[in-house]
């Protein structure tokens, strides 16, 4: 009878000793949510982590800081911000096929040429010419028209004795505009080009667009995995602690007879188990914490980083969703930039399938030119008439270069005027219809690929809503299985206490609570990434946290 009230004596003094060094298990999942202190660093004061030698730094963040800070820094994003500007740099391109074009050639030519005309009185005729023509040229949006305006000048001095004027000035302009009727009309490549680039700009919007809600939900769901990991090392050094008292416990009844030898080392075997659980935890944590460093800050995370992010949000707030999927796959279909990104696909292959329809026509332009031409010069001195006899001085009408203009656009003008009609048939114009077959099976592929992306965001919005409620159901269920596992290790602590069970058994009903305990954080944290997860199938991440994309698309 003394040996029993020993005994009981010794383990009711072991236990409180155990209830000193470490915390109940039966207790709740803390609140992790705290006040900012105000002595805590600024976001910006922490982009470069402090080295091995110094204290590890904390930085505090709400998951709206972090989705915020990750939009400034996270590299991804960055990356992306330049696709939009650059497609808008090729849409400005496209356009540059509509700038005038200056044009302009000058030149010289002394030319001799051997005669055998004996009225001329000489047998080498030498011209000296100077010539040039300048003008501008282009083509015009939509119809494809192509424009041309030309000015001729020439000065020429020559020994012909037949030659009234020397030196001679001759000047001229044109202007000649060229239209295509059939293939080049409107769907031609510049235009064509213009149309498909405004798609390509629009595309990497959308793009942009796409990469930023991707952006969020990896934030979001690496925060609340943060603070799992963070709960699941709590967790295990909790069980490592318990397990501990007991081995202390355990060694105390063996060093009074109490229990054996074999139920030491039952109790140092669960002080090892417990111990490579919180090792393991441990190291889940810090990738964690990389995970989020890294999203949030970018280039914040070095490889000598002593950074950690100490989430305030608290994880156990959640609010019970009852989700239609049928109104949210609607809302999917209306906001998904995936659909918008289809449904440009298969408006560039109907651009790229109108141009091949056109290449297949005929070529039939017509062209029109209109202009003037004037001359003027200098009295050849060495002039003969008919007879042989030299023409007195002042005989021919004499003047400038700047008078070869003075009829230009008048009734007395020299016009020069034209018409064509340029008419080209390609037999049997094999590449053209290939291309336009190519097409037309490339629209009906981007039609069916369009389809199977709504298909798909039918079964990811399925799958979310499935996901959602499969969490809040299991959010109820992990906490009834906690509260009776700890009731159960409460139970088995008692009856250890009466000598009606072993520590072997009391570790096993705790290692039931520890895995009760780990099964309600993932089940917090299976909530959480369901909702994040529901609201980019929904395409309303974005606008769920009032973030609009023409504030963070430019530059810094």
């Amino acid at each position: 009878m003394n040996f029993r009230i020993c005994w009981l004596v010794l383990s009711l003094a072991s236990w409180v000793a155990a209830a000193a060094s470490a915390d109940d298990l039966d207790a709740a999942l803390p609140d992790t949510a705290t006040d900012s202190a105000a002595s805590d660093p600024a976001p910006d004061a922490l982009q470069r982590p402090a080295p091995d030698s110094e204290p590890a730094q904390t930085l505090r963040l709400s998951l709206d800081e972090s989705i915020r800070l990750a939009l400034e820094n996270n590299l991804d994003v960055e990356v992306q911000r330049f696709t939009p500007l650059i497609a808008g740099e090729r849409e400005t391109q496209a356009w540059g096929a509509y700038d005038p074009e200056l044009f302009s050639e000058f030149g010289y030519s002394d030319i001799e040429n051997p005669s055998s005309f004996t009225l001329e009185g000489q047998t080498l005729t030498v011209t000296d010419s100077y010539d040039g023509f300048a003008g501008f040229r282009g083509l015009l949006p939509y119809l494809g028209s192509e424009y041309n305006f030309r000015f001729n000048g020439e000065r020429t001095t020559n020994n012909n004795v037949f030659q009234s004027l020397s030196p001679e000035y001759r000047s001229s302009f044109s202007l000649t505009v060229s239209q295509p009727l059939l293939r080049g009309l409107i769907w031609n490549e510049a235009w064509t080009r213009v149309k498909t680039s405004r798609i390509g700009y629009d595309e990497s919007i959308e793009n942009f667009r796409r990469r930023v809600m991707d952006t969020v939900q990896e934030v979001e769901d690496a925060y609340w995995s943060l603070i799992a990991t963070s709960e699941q090392k709590r967790v295990a050094q909790k069980s490592l602690e318990t397990a501990q008292a007991l081995l202390e416990q355990t060694k105390t009844q063996y060093e009074v007879g109490v229990v054996s030898k074999v139920e030491v080392v039952e109790a140092e075997a669960g002080v090892a188990d417990r111990d490579f659980n919180l090792i393991a935890a441990d190291n889940r944590y810090r990738t964690a914490q990389d995970r989020l460093i890294n999203l949030v800050l970018g280039t914040g995370l070095t490889a000598d980083s002593t950074l950690h992010i100490e989430p305030t949000d608290p994880p156990k707030d959640y609010v019970t969703y009852d989700v239609d999927a049928e109104q949210a796959t609607q809302r999917a279909f209306e906001q998904r930039p995936e659909l918008k990104l289809a449904d440009d696909a298969i408006e560039r292959q109907k651009l790229e399938l109108k141009f091949a329809k056109n290449e297949r026509l005929p070529s039939l332009d017509i062209q029109f030119n209109y202009g003037n031409r004037g001359l003027a010069g200098k009295q050849n001195p060495s002039l003969l008439d008919f007879n042989g006899n030299p023409v007195p001085s002042g005989s021919i009408p004499e003047g400038s270069f700047g008078d070869t203009v003075n009829d230009f656009l008048k009734s007395s003008a020299a016009d020069q005027i034209s018409a064509r009609a340029l008419l080209t048939i390609p037999i049997p114009n094999t590449a053209a219809r290939s291309q336009v077959s190519q097409n037309e099976l490339a629209l009906r592929r981007a039609t069916v690929e369009k389809r199977r992306l709504e298909q798909n965001i039918i079964l990811e919005i399925r799958k979310a809503v499935r996901d959602l409620n499969s969490s809040q159901e299991g959010i109820e269920a992990a906490q009834r299985a906690s509260e009776a596992s700890a009731e159960q290790l409460r139970a088995e602590r008692i009856r250890l206490e009466y000598g009606e069970s072993t520590p072997f058994d009391v570790l096993l009903r705790e290692e039931d609570f520890v895995t009760a305990e780990s099964r309600e954080i993932e089940a917090i944290r299976l909530y959480r990434t369901s909702v994040t997860g529901l609201s980019r199938a929904q395409g309303s991440i974005l606008a769920n946290r009032n973030i609009a994309i023409d504030q963070i698309s430019a530059l810094e």
